[in-house]
Order: structure tokens, then sequence, then C-alpha cells
């Protein structure tokens, strides 16, 4: 009998899960102005070049991947095809050789039918060392067949590996088995781009949509505007809604005044979304109020907190567990979000995890000590500079110091706190990572403690754990298709946990926000951590439009915003905070950030590796 937690939901073996419209949402009306409150701009506009969470959850409203996850708001998903007719064909049955059949009537915003070519396009220039920054999965896979350098650069769309036979048609053939290929295939890599249409580092000013939404104007650092695509056909998409005419997404908007405008929806916010966690005060406001219970999401996320030790200089695992049982995690959580933003955790995997099992805490019960000459060394802690981020180390601090250990923290500018603790042979004992996985399963966060993979930069596994049954279980775990792979990550989970002590985990990160009282349809994603916005709907009140104006006769509601051509995406280049670029686990750059979620006091964009 299975001890896992029960499946989420699964890859959707019929191909009529795959085929459109999406399931209807109850109580959704068409027309209206949806308003998102946000504390940035997005990382990018170029699809495949966004790192960050919400910047993903942006995508689905413009962009399609050959793949989705399609979640029903309650934590359940199932992955079907978007561009595809299905979440692909494993050619030989052993996971090597993966087949795509577009779907007929798939269209750009400016009519042009979407094509195989288009996908390849898109993964090819992926590839492209100016453009990146998103998932990375596919390039190393595909790279494993030979090198290649991209479109530009090698001067061909022809990835190793890679083929188009028509223009409905991709396959795609790896040297080793590559089960979760379905998963990797709904991460922007795959969103099309025509050839002819690719500016390079500029595409993000003007990027081609696919999904249900175009760009109609954006000021970088203020306002985004989005707008139906005509050309988009809800027959051909299972999972998306083009309920509301127009999409506005309001930019540096604080945490805390974007929940609170929400909560009091006046006026044009009564149609408003916060997208950001409330910080701590905001969040025990709304918590506290039975009246906002209908509209608050107070909704668990895959971001977890860990405090990483550095198996290479601390190689005493007695050492390490009594680390683990000496730390105060409620302080910790506290320090850095409050009780009401965290939920305390011990577990590796999260429990949006195929392959999640809940086991007893292995540390349980506090320091039981060592002999003297184990506290001999100080450890070294590493942190990010930033009241946020000291906060949480000093906490770690003063639990360890209670406990006999020596601890010296080190500070370090946010932006090299990443390339430092990916670097093998740094001096660093400790630090604070957050992690998600890529998508709802559990390779792309345990392969990250394989040590086959070790090299000297731009390591996803951070830890620094080299043990050769743990290699060698990740390597027969990874050729195995994820459903019949889960109960041997749980109990990889769990071993990692009891017996070699890489990490320790802390707390999982609790979304915390309000919506205004005129929208419906708008739900955490169980493995984004954030909104999602492709059900979202508004409801007029008496009197007045969907965009929160008295009724006059013109079409408030979908009128172009005049003088606003598109004008960029407004790259910050790190992500809002630098931390965790999205879909990079795979890639050797999983463990790059500290995913802030751009939802806590600190105000950064979250982000997953």
């Amino acid at each position: 009998m299975s001890t896992t937690s029960p499946p989420k939901a699964a890859i959707a073996r019929d191909p009529s899960a795959s085929r459109g419209p999406a399931r209807p949402v109850p109580h959704a009306v068409r027309g209206g102005t949806l308003r998102i409150l946000r504390d940035a701009d997005y990382d990018h506009l170029d699809p495949q070049r966004i790192q960050t969470l919400q910047a993903t959850a942006l995508g689905h409203l413009l962009y399609r991947t050959l793949t989705m996850f399609a979640e029903d708001g309650r934590g359940g998903w199932q992955l079907v095809g978007d561009l595809a007719e299905n979440p692909g064909r494993d050619v030989d049955g052993d996971g090597r050789t993966w087949e795509f059949t577009l779907k007929e009537g798939l269209r750009y915003e400016d009519g042009r039918p979407v094509t195989a070519a288009d996908v390849a396009h898109g993964i090819a220039r992926s590839f492209e060392e100016s453009l990146s920054g998103g998932p990375g999965h596919l390039q190393e896979w595909l790279g494993a067949n030979g090198p290649y350098a991209g479109p530009f650069t090698d001067g061909t769309d022809e990835v190793p590996g890679l083929t188009v036979p028509d223009e409905r048609t991709l396959v795609l053939r790896f040297p080793e088995p590559r089960p979760d290929l379905p998963f990797a295939a709904a991460l922007v890599t795959t969103v099309p781009v025509p050839r002819d249409a690719d500016t390079g580092e500029s595409y993000g000013k003007a990027p081609l949509a696919s999904g249900p939404y175009r760009i109609a104007a954006h000021r970088p650092g203020e306002l985004l505007v989005l707008e139906r695509n005509p050309h988009w056909d809800p027959a051909t998409d299972a999972v998306r809604h083009d309920h509301p005419d127009r999409v506005e997404i309001e930019l540096a908007v604080g945490a805390g005044e974007q929940n609170l405008r929400a909560r009091d929806g006046e006026g044009a916010d009564a149609f408003a979304v916060a997208e950001n966690t409330a910080p701590e005060d905001v969040a025990a406001l709304l918590t506290d109020d039975p009246a906002l219970a209908p509209r608050l999401r107070r909704d668990p996320t895959p971001l977890v907190w860990y405090l990483a030790i550095n198996t290479a200089r601390v190689t005493d695992v007695e050492v390490r567990r009594e680390i683990a049982r000496a730390l105060d995690k409620a302080a910790l959580r506290d320090a850095m979000t409050g009780a009401v933003g965290g939920e305390i955790t011990h577990t590796i995997l999260s429990p949006a995890t195929l392959g999640h099992r809940p086991y007893p805490d292995p540390h349980a019960g506090g320091p039981r000590g060592l002999p003297a000459d184990r506290y001999d060394t100080t450890l070294r802690l590493l942190s990010r500079d930033g009241a946020y981020f000291t906060a949480g180390a000093r906490a770690v601090q003063r639990s360890l110091e209670a406990a006999g250990f020596r601890v010296e923290i080190t500070e370090i500018e946010r932006p090299r706190h990443n390339a430092a603790v990916l670097t093998r042979g740094h001096d660093h004992d400790l630090y604070l990572m957050c992690q998600a996985a890529d998508w709802p399963g559990a390779a792309t966060l345990l392969t990250g403690f394989d040590g086959g993979t070790l090299r000297p930069t731009g390591n996803a596994n951070y830890t620094y754990l080299d043990d050769p049954g743990v290699n060698a279980e990740i390597a027969r775990l990874s050729a195995l298709p994820a459903d019949r792979a889960a109960e041997g990550w749980a109990a990889l989970d769990e071993r990692l946990a009891r017996d070699h002590v890489p990490l320790v985990p802390v707390f999982s990160y609790v979304h915390v926000a309000v919506s205004g009282p005129r929208v419906g349809g708008v739900f955490t994603s169980s493995f984004l951590g954030t909104p999602v916005y492709y059900d979202a709907y508004v409801t007029p009140g008496p009197g007045e439009t969907a965009a929160g104006e008295a009724v006059t006769g013109e079409a408030v509601a979908g009128e172009a915003v005049p003088g606003e051509a598109v004008a960029g995406e407004a790259v910050t280049g790190e992500a809002v905070a630098g931390e965790f670029a999205a879909g990079q686990a795979a890639a050797g750059q999983a463990a790059a950030g500290e995913i802030v979620t751009g939802e806590t006091a600190a105000g950064e964009d979250s982000a997953r590796g």
C-alpha cells in the first residue's frame, strides 16, 4: 500500500482532456477590466527569458507552450496538451524520443498560423547566451546530443536532437531517458517565436502573443495593459479563458498598499487583485477580518526556505544533525515573514510535489550536545545584505550559539550571493536558501543532491553532497516516469534528511493577499505559489461598468490607452531581487537565489529554481 500523499493529479492520457474550450468557471461573466496591483515590473516579456513566478503567471495570458498544467484552484492539476494535441508521445517507450503534434487552428495575434518550426525556433533561441535567464532543462538535455550555441550564433535553428518533420510535428531525441519531458515542455522554453519576427534581445518589446491576450501598452515601471487577442481560439485551449476585455497591471505598488487598496475596494480598486503577499502587519489585518474571508487568499506555496550546510566543509554528519536539532525554526520564520506568512516544515519536498510523503521529524527534541571538540570550529554563515535577510541570519546565529556552536555572520551584496554559494570550494559553512520545483515532480529538487553533477561554478548541488549511494539512487529514479518514481523519491527525501542532513527544511511560504469585491476566479497556483489569472473575471455593480466607472454610454472597459505604444519590457536584470532563475534546477542554477516571493516585507519578485 502506498504511503505517499495521494496524487494531486497526473498527466492527462485522454486526448479529449487537451481539447478546448476550458471548463466553465462558475458565475464568470465576460467584459470589464481586471486590475492587477504588483510591486515592480516584470523581469522579462521575452518568453524564453522569463525567470520569475509572477512573470510566468502573466505569460499564461500572453503565450502558449507545448503542454500546460490545468489547475482546479483547489490544489489539483493535470498536465494537458496546450499547443500540442496531447502531453507528448513517448515513441519507443524508453523516454528517449518524444513526439508532439500541434493542434489545428493555432494563431498569433497578427493572424499568422503557429507552426512546429516556430516552436523549434523558440527552443533554439533559448540556447543564445545573450538571451539567457529562462529555464535551462531543455538546453541541458538536448545539449547532450552535441554542441549548439543558438540560431544567431550558429546561423541555424537545427538544434541537435530536435527535428521538425512537418508543419505540425516536432520530435525531440535524447541520449538518456527523459521521462519528465512532458513537464519540461510546459516551461516557457517552448513558447513559439517565428524566426522572421525574432529581433533578438529586443524581442520582449513587441513579442507576438499566442494566448488569449496581447500587449496593448507598456509604460515600463508604471503600467502594462493587455487586450484580447482576436485570433486566439478557445476551441483550441483546454485551460484559459478571456473573460475580461482588458487587464491593466499597475506597477510599483508596495505589497502593503496594494492589499489595503484591494481590501477597501474603492472605485477601480473594486476590480483589483493584490498580487504580492501582504507584509506581516497588513496580513494580520486581513486574516483577522472575517468579512474578507470570501476574497482572501491564504494558501500554502511550494516555496521552502532551507538552512543549507556545505557538506564539503561540515563533513561530520553528527555535527550536521546537531545543527538541525538546535535550529529554532519558529524564531527563524518569525524573523523573516512572521507566523502568518510561513508554515514550519521538515520535509525536503513540499506537499505540492508528486512523491511528497509525510514522515516524523528526524531531528525533533532539541539539541543533545556533542563532545567538546566538535564545537572547536567557528561556523561561517553567509547572508545576503539587507534587513530582511540579516534578520534571518541572526536568528540562526542565536539558536546555534545557544546550543554551543560559534557562528560568524558574513554579509554579501545580494547580487553576489548566488554566484558565491554556487562556486565549488567556497569558504562558507551555512547559508539560507529558498527553492521551488520547476514542476510538481520531485526530480527537479532531489537531483540537486547528485554529486556527479558538481562542477567549478553554477552548481545545483549547493550543499556539495557527494555520496555514491545517493548518486546511484538519483540516477535510477531519474530514468523512471514521475508517477512510477514517486515512492522512490519520497524514500530518498526521508533518507537524505535523516542520514545525510545536507540542509534543514525550515518553513514554506504562505501566500496571503486579497482581491477586490468585484473580482472572481483568481486563485493561488499550487506549484507557482503566486496568483494565476486564466479563470479571472470581474462583475460590475449597479449603475457602473466593470471598470469601476459610472455608465456613460462609452466603451470604458475596452477602450485603448491613448498614446501608449508598446514601449518595452523593462528588464531589471535581476528578476527584481536577483533570485532563483525559473526552470534552472537541472541546469545547475536552481540554487541561484533566495526566492523572496516578491511578496514578503522585502518586496521582491519570486522566481523558481
